[in-house]
């Protein structure tokens, strides 16, 4: 068996039975091989780089994409230069703490799960729009060619959508959660790292100032 590290994913070689473990245990095989020259078949190959390339841009709790991949979006869309209106909202789960010291770490995994899985239901996949979690309670949504307005529009519908519906605890309890969330878009002199910056700051407004609300520059609401 041969350790390598592939994107941060790292993955055991099992030369004997044909075929990988990535770092979860989960075996991939490579049993498609043409019987006259032992070389792996291609579409067998490259459905396995395909699983690798998930595991390392994608978020393993909670199914949208992770910080690393976050870095590498924004980069390129500021490297086109055609890029038109990006919007970057940043969210945080309020009171999310008090989440895990009721219900214990299973029932705050429980409420990232489903507050990522309502994200992810109001962007749209067909623009590239994207839903990521940056750490502990912490996403960030990414709209692209959206007027101010929409931008807010969608920022409001998100709070509401997870406001709304109650979270199902693995204890069959239903717990209420609410988000905040800043509203930032972009300008002509940002970089990725100020636009996220000052979406950061929104964020924090409106969690310093009661929670449960959207503030974009100039707009706030709760």
């Amino acid at each position: 068996m041969e350790t390598k590290g592939i994107d941060e994913v790292e993955i055991d070689l099992c030369t004997s039975c044909g075929g990988i473990f990535l770092d979860d245990g989960e075996f991939q095989s490579f049993t498609g091989m043409d019987p006259q020259t032992g070389a792996v078949k291609l579409a067998k190959f490259v459905k396995v780089l395909s699983k690798l390339n998930e595991r390392a841009i994608m978020d393993e709790l909670t199914g949208v994409y992770s910080r690393k991949y976050f870095n590498e979006y924004m980069e390129a869309i500021f490297s086109n230069s055609k890029r038109g209106r990006i919007t970057v909202i940043g969210i945080d789960v309020d009171h999310f703490k008090t989440v895990n010291t009721e219900y214990g770490h299973d029932g705050g995994d429980a409420v990232l799960r489903t507050v990522a899985q309502r994200l992810k239901m109001c962007v749209r996949s067909s623009r590239d729009d994207g839903v990521f979690r940056l750490g502990g309670e912490e996403f960030v949504v990414v709209l692209l060619e959206l007027s101010p307005e929409d931008s807010f529009n969608t920022a409001e519908n998100l709070r509401k959508l997870v406001q709304f519906d109650p979270v199902k605890m693995p204890d069959g309890r239903e717990k209420s959660i609410t988000i905040s969330a800043g509203v930032a878009l972009a300008r002509e002199t940002d970089t990725p790292d100020s636009l996220y910056k000052r979406a950061d700051e929104l964020l924090y407004q409106a969690k310093n100032t009661g929670r449960n609300k959207i503030v974009m520059e100039g707009v706030a609401t709760g």
